[in-house]
């Protein structure tokens, strides 16, 4: 292996010892923060770091008046964790340059999609919660969507129909929605409505 390949075989063993610890338990909540940066970005809402902290159950992170709760959506089956640590074993062998490539053929989904795929996880997390519809028209849903090897494109139609949380928002690879929101749910969230960014 040449020097060239050598430093990019520890660039690539460094970013997944880094990706391992993101997704370890310690970083729970630091995973938490970053999924609702996300949506705050895409709403256009001014925000400093230390607005966002960590809050009592059934709510993950706290923003203002808002309580969300972080639900990451993975492909059925998926182990992340194992996932990386099998990455992680290949680039430490890794004799050749081309062993550290990985094929990528993503797949696309339609924001519209994955927005359904949200309202049935949703309605899922209802029925079988440890929470009761009182606690849950308390809670904002946040849905991380994160399939493996999908990238999400158009069209990004939001239908909003009304779900048992105060409410729900979707945040992917590529775009961010409110998909409702009650009337008494944060303005910021209220006011966003429909509208994928």
């Amino acid at each position: 292996m040449s020097d060239t390949d050598s430093d990019w075989k520890e660039e690539r063993v460094q970013a997944l010892k880094e990706s391992l610890s993101f997704f370890s338990n310690a970083e729970k909540l630091n995973r938490e923060k970053w999924v609702v940066r996300q949506l705050l970005k895409a709403l256009h809402v001014d925000f400093r770091e230390e607005e966002m902290n960590e809050a009592a159950e059934p709510v993950d992170v706290a923003f203002r008046n808002a309580g969300f709760q972080v639900k990451e959506i993975l492909d059925e089956g998926r182990r992340r964790t194992d996932e990386y640590k099998n990455k992680l074993e290949r680039a430490k062998s890794a004799q050749h340059f081309g062993e550290l490539l990985e094929h990528y053929t993503p797949l696309d989904i339609s924001f519209s999609e994955v927005v359904q795929q949200c309202y049935a996880y949703a309605e899922s997390l209802l029925t079988q919660s440890k929470y009761g519809p009182h606690e849950c028209k308390n809670i904002d849903l946040l849905c991380y969507f994160n399939w493996q090897d999908y990238g999400v494109v158009p069209p990004i139609d939001v239908p909003v129909k009304e779900i048992g949380f105060r409410s729900l928002s979707v945040v992917s690879n590529r775009y961010c929605a409110v998909v409702y929101a009650s009337s008494n749910a944060p303005t910021f969230l209220k006011g966003n409505i429909g509208k994928a960014k």
